[in-house]
């Protein structure tokens, strides 16, 4: 049983016990879906919110205008600071149309489908990299050694941010959605000192890439369309969203493929599935699992329960994509089934911008990885896998392998 809020006396769901392995969050989900699609909960700095786990009901709320990213909608009951979820309104992910329309229109240009693809030789140069490595040493840890390195290399790459802030940039952003209050604070930052440094240097200097493009970019009158703040804000989140989420996704991934042998071998005789498969693992495992804040603008129903104005609303893509009322045998790891469907990168007007960027990411991580090492075995117990303390983003800590 979950311990009870000792503010607010709701049962905390997203416990230690939650994070106790990767396999844990889907027993809670079994148990929410019985429950229904919203329950009452406290996170771990004492917030209520609701939790909407049905898929129904997260995918009509992805799209429901009521529910409203702006901070200013919140009652009292909203207190948290942490970055990212704790960011006043300004930013891409805490604005709703037209001011994010504005925002969103500067990224989404760059990760358009055939821009996208013109990242792929490099995808395939960094995976083959890393893996002449593992394969040098015998094996490694495929979050640190492997998921990690790709993405945060590839972001970096579209952003335009030089070797030597990289690494430092990779250790902070790896504590963005984990850890304490003051750890949150200090990563907040270090990581808008590092993009501060690059912007400067980009406002004298520029390249060809996004974060010059940003910082340069006028609008009709000749002014620069986007201010100071925006150009650190878009930066940062682009950074983190980029890196992490994709990371999470080839270590779990990863992991559910060592989980299932059968499936594995049918991928290794016929690689051209995996991109299919790829589809199967985010609707059941995704990356970003509750989604970010939003707010009733006024007082409304969800799935039957009474939602009152200013009350914090999260739409959990995850359990959404495990509701058995959508997907028979959720848990089920089963590249043949015809539904599709997933939530994992949201919808609406918020719908993630680098999705594409991330399924190419991904499937080459995961195709390159798997039909390569034919013998690659898991080289810990499953018991001992342990998630981050991160109810948005629950990624793996750690995948020790033998190749």
């Amino acid at each position: 049983m979950a311990d009870k809020c000792p503010v607010h006396g709701h049962e905390m769901l997203l416990d230690d016990d939650y994070y106790a392995s990767p396999y844990a969050p889907y027993a809670l989900y079994a148990s929410l879906h019985r429950e229904g699609p919203v329950h009452r909960t406290c996170l771990d700095d004492n917030s209520p919110v609701w939790l909407v786990t049905g898929y129904d009901e997260v995918h009509a709320g992805l799209r429901d205008r009521r529910l409203a990213r702006p901070r200013e909608f919140a009652n009292d009951d909203f207190t948290t600071k942490r970055f990212p979820e704790g960011e006043a309104t300004g930013t891409i992910v805490t604005t709703d149309p037209p001011e994010h329309t504005r925002l969103k229109r500067m990224v989404n240009f760059t990760f358009l489908p055939r821009n996208v693809e013109t990242f792929r030789p490099r995808v395939h140069e960094l995976v083959n990299t890393r893996l002449d490595e593992i394969e040098a040493a015998g094996g490694g840890d495929l979050v640190e050694d492997y998921a990690a390195a790709l993405p945060i290399t590839i972001i970096c790459d579209v952003l335009g941010i030089p070797d030597n802030y990289r690494k430092e940039l990779k250790h902070w952003a790896d504590l963005a959605f984990g850890g304490d209050d003051a750890t949150n604070a200090v990563t907040r930052e270090q990581l808008s000192k590092f993009v501060n440094e690059v912007r400067m240097q980009k406002a004298q200097e520029p390249g060809t890439d996004l974060m010059s493009y940003w910082i340069h970019a006028k609008n009709a009158d000749g002014e620069p369309e986007l201010s100071v703040f925006e150009v650190m804000s878009l930066a940062l989140l682009t950074l983190l969203g980029g890196y992490d989420t994709t990371a999470g996704m080839i270590s779990r991934g990863a992991l559910a493929l060592l989980d299932n042998p059968e499936t594995l071998a049918r991928l290794r005789e016929d690689p051209d599935l995996f991109d299919v498969a790829v589809e199967e693992m985010l609707r059941m495992y995704g990356s970003v699992h509750h989604g970010f804040r939003r707010f009733a603008t006024e007082a409304m129903e969800i799935g039957g329960t009474r939602i009152g104005k200013g009350d914090t609303v999260y739409l959990h893509l995850t359990a959404a994509g495990n509701d058995p009322k959508r997907f028979a045998d959720p848990h089920v790891l089963d590249i043949d089934r015809a539904d599709k469907a997933h939530l994992a990168f949201g919808g609406g007007a918020h719908f993630c911008s680098g999705s594409e960027l991330a399924r190419i990411e991904t499937t080459v991580a995961l195709r390159t990885l798997f039909t390569r090492f034919p013998d690659i075995k898991l080289a810990a117990p499953r018991d001992s896998l342990k998630l981050r303390h991160s109810p948005l983003m629950p990624a793996l800590m750690h995948l020790p392998v033998t190749v």
